[in-house]
């Protein structure tokens, strides 16, 4: 018996790797300041030239201007490293959330100090509006560039 791949499967699997390379053409550019439209995109954050991040959004501007806010439901990349620098965590149980974190002189200090490094960070990113492209290209980018794959845990 033959073993059969999907059609579909096996067209859209040829594309994150001609998606990558446009990522990796694009200019570098300061996350703060930056001036990114509003689309659907794939992007990678860079500390120091070395990259340390790969996310996908509808919107990228927003999802950028919320990585860089000073706010706990949408800075969850400076929150992550805080939380890890603090052995500290939210449950869902009243008074116990991220909220009650920042009110934590010890996780607070973490958080500003995380939030500093992100806002201080560099972007590369590729309008992607295909949700699948999206998925598949974001996986590929994590992997060739060698960022962490624990967004791809299940919660």
């Amino acid at each position: 018996m033959e073993e059969m791949v999907n059609r579909e499967y096996a067209e859209r699997i040829l594309r994150p790797p001609l998606l990558f390379a446009q990522l990796m053409a694009a200019p570098l550019v300061e996350i703060r300041g930056a001036v990114l439209p509003g689309t659907p995109a794939i992007y990678a954050f860079y500390l120091a030239g070395e990259p340390v991040h790969v996310g996908r959004t509808r919107n990228l501007r927003q999802r950028l201007r919320g990585h860089v806010s000073n706010s706990h439901y949408s800075a969850s990349f400076a929150f992550k490293p805080a939380r890890g620098a603090t052995g500290l965590t939210a449950t869902y149980r009243k008074g116990e959330g991220r909220a009650a974190l920042l009110e934590n002189p010890v996780f607070r200090d973490a958080f500003d100090h995380a939030l500093a490094e992100v806002q201080g960070m560099s972007v590369r990113y590729l309008a992607v509006a295909d949700p699948i492209d999206q998925y598949l290209l974001e996986l590929y980018a994590a992997l060739e560039l060698g960022t962490s794959l624990s967004e791809f845990d299940t919660h």
